[in-house]
């Protein structure tokens, strides 16, 4: 599970997959200014992926939703 203690250089960039499907590649990530924490992560789509758009119009992933491995991210 990604907690915010990663850098934004080891994650931005990897691949993400849902159900051994890859969904695009993280392009950004959003912090909660508050906490500093990782919010959620904001993709490039290679799949439709609907059920993940935020009111923008962006790929988004909820930290809560995701597990980091060393060379990609899943959606659990």
């Amino acid at each position: 599970m990604v907690d915010g203690r990663e850098f934004v250089s080891e994650i931005v960039g990897k691949m993400v997959y849902r159900d051994d499907r890859v969904l695009g590649r993280i392009e950004d990530i959003a912090i909660d200014t508050s906490t500093g924490l990782i919010k959620y992560l904001i993709l490039s789509a290679s799949l439709d992926i609907s059920d993940m758009v935020d009111d923008r119009g962006r790929a988004v992933v909820p930290v809560k939703r995701m597990h980091l491995d060393q060379e990609y991210v899943t959606i659990l």
